[in-house]
């Protein structure tokens, strides 16, 4: 039985028939036939101008795309635009984008070539969405791929109560390969204890200097990074070269996102022994050294002319309440300083894991200056939607203030108004909401807020545990007892005002106890 003929096998048994015009049209139906079997974009480039020359008949000629040839074959013009006689110059694109010009050495047009350039370009144009779309593909499964893996070690802290440091590091090294490919890794506490190893074989139970660097050097760890939670570092990272090539930006967000969340669970045991630990002494006594311990700033950036103090009071062993100053570089238009403060949904160890994720998504969306505080909380709203565990979110006030004229620029992500307080005595003002709660709402839209500091005005941010917080009889403290002691004390340095706004608290409650966590950022310009 004799085989069916293919389409294209038929349409070119007709061609071969028909008059010398139709017969033009071979290599057009050749093009079609053979175009499936070109996987890539420069395998159909190339198979267009193969079909060119092959309609021209002619050997010199290619596909110029403005900087650089795609494809050549023979001589080919100096200024392939303008080709000059004897050769022709035909742009190929598809609606509005052009992908180049075909330019051939050839007397006259060939009929066909205008064929091949239409059909060829949408059919170039679908190649590259098609590619496109495999490349977000790519991208898309390796977030869901992190996403779990973010979920599974927030998972594994919160659930299964890891209870040594060494389970922690054990747990955060596995992860560290497997997610990058890395075959070397090496975790140690501040004072050079081998808390995990992969891949070294056997070691000491804790390294010295030189022992360090020998290692380092003889096993190829050429990256090191700090175990940091906020201020307080709990150890170093070492590890090879990952086996799929130097990290992106990409890399490096969750990369530090693993780093703050297993530093946020190292800092959470420390805090839950040291509780334990109080519950065993005289719990006054422990409670007000802890007290007295959390109220005192710890190297607050204070750029010149400027004051700052800061405390976080957790209602727990670890607290929700996020925050942090830093000073963020520009050499350009100059250095700002930027500040948060935020209240995580919730109490315990998970708003305390979530607080770490926020605070290490600042740290690198706004290490530098911030152009618009609005664009970066619509960004970090969008990491957060995909990382948040339930429906905990966060309030959140960030800011940035340049220390040379006092401009400040802010976004109120539905906290607490922090409050301007005026050196001269003027009225209050309230930097009030710029959008919604941050992590809940995933379409959220926020905007960025302007304010100035005059020399001697107070910014005091808080969250609701200060002026929440109840006597005996069930009222609150409020704010504007808050703004009386700031505006009874101007003069006093931003610390003063910061221990007499504690001292109005504790002499509000009387005793009770607050019923939240309690955070306080006192700001001052100096006269």
């Amino acid at each position: 039985m004799q085989q069916e003929q293919s389409p294209f096998e038929r349409l070119r048994a007709a061609c071969v028939t028909a008059p010398q015009a139709a017969k033009e049209l071979l290599p057009l139906i050749d093009f079609l036939e053979a175009f499936p079997e070109q996987g890539t974009e420069e395998g159909l480039v190339h198979l267009v101008g193969i079909t060119a020359l092959g309609m021209a008949k002619s050997s010199h000629g290619g596909i110029w795309d403005g900087s650089k040839w795609l494809f050549l074959r023979g001589a080919a013009p100096v200024d392939p635009k303008n080709p000059g006689p004897d050769w022709l110059c035909l742009p190929w694109g598809h609606l509005d984008a052009v992908f180049g010009h075909l330019v051939i050495k050839v007397a006259g047009q060939p009929p066909a070539l205008d064929m091949l350039l239409c059909v060829s370009a949408p059919l170039l144009a679908w190649r590259r969405l098609e590619s496109l779309q495999a490349g977000q593909n790519r991208v898309l499964a390796l977030q869901l791929s992190r996403l779990n893996t973010l979920f599974d070690l927030t998972r594994h802290f919160g659930m299964e109560q890891l209870e040594s440091k060494r389970e922690v590091a054990h747990h955060f090294a596995n992860t560290l390969s497997g997610e990058f490919m890395v075959q070397k890794v090496l975790v140690l506490d501040v004072h050079g204890a081998v808390l995990a190893a992969k891949g070294l074989g056997a070691l000491p139970d804790s390294l010295g200097e030189d022992g360090l660097r020998d290692l380092l050097n003889a096993k190829g760890l050429t990256s090191s990074v700090e175990l940091r939670d906020q201020d307080r570092v709990h150890g170093f990272v070492h590890f090879a070269a990952s086996l799929k090539g130097e990290m992106n930006d990409d890399d490096q967000l969750f990369l530090q996102t693993l780093l703050n969340i297993t530093s946020g669970h190292l800092s959470a045991l420390e805090l839950r022994e040291s509780r334990i630990q109080s519950i065993k002494h005289e719990k006054d006594m422990e409670l007000a050294r802890n007290i007295q311990r959390r109220i005192l700033p710890q190297r607050l950036p204070e750029p010149a002319g400027w004051q700052c103090a800061a405390a976080s009071l957790p209602f727990e062993a670890v607290g929700g309440d996020l925050y942090d100053l830093w000073v963020a570089n520009d050499t350009e238009q100059g250095d700002r300083l930027h500040m948060l403060v935020g209240d995580i949904s919730g109490k315990g160890l998970p708003a305390s894991l979530m607080m770490t994720q926020i605070s290490a998504f600042l740290r690198v969306l706004a290490d530098r200056r911030v152009g618009d505080w609005g664009r970066l909380a619509h960004r970090l709203n969008a990491l957060m939607n995909e990382v948040r565990d339930r429906n905990r979110y966060s309030t959140l006030f960030a800011a940035s203030v340049n220390p040379k004229n006092g401009d400040l620029r802010y976004l109120n992500g539905g906290h607490n108004p922090p409050m301007l307080v005026p050196g001269d005595g003027g009225p209050v003002r309230r930097l009030c909401a710029t959008g919604p709660v941050v992590g809940l709402l995933p379409e959220a839209k926020f905007s960025e807020g302007h304010e100035a500091m005059a020399p001697g005005d107070v910014l005091i941010a808080f969250t609701d545990g200060l002026v929440e917080a109840e006597d005996v009889g069930g009222t609150e403290l409020g704010d504007d007892k808050v703004i009386a002691v700031a505006q009874r004390h101007l003069d006093s340095p931003a610390l003063e005002i910061f221990e007499r706004i504690l001292v109005e608290a504790f002499g509000h409650i009387k005793g009770n106890g607050f019923r939240d966590d309690v955070t306080l950022l006192v700001i001052k310009r100096d006269v």
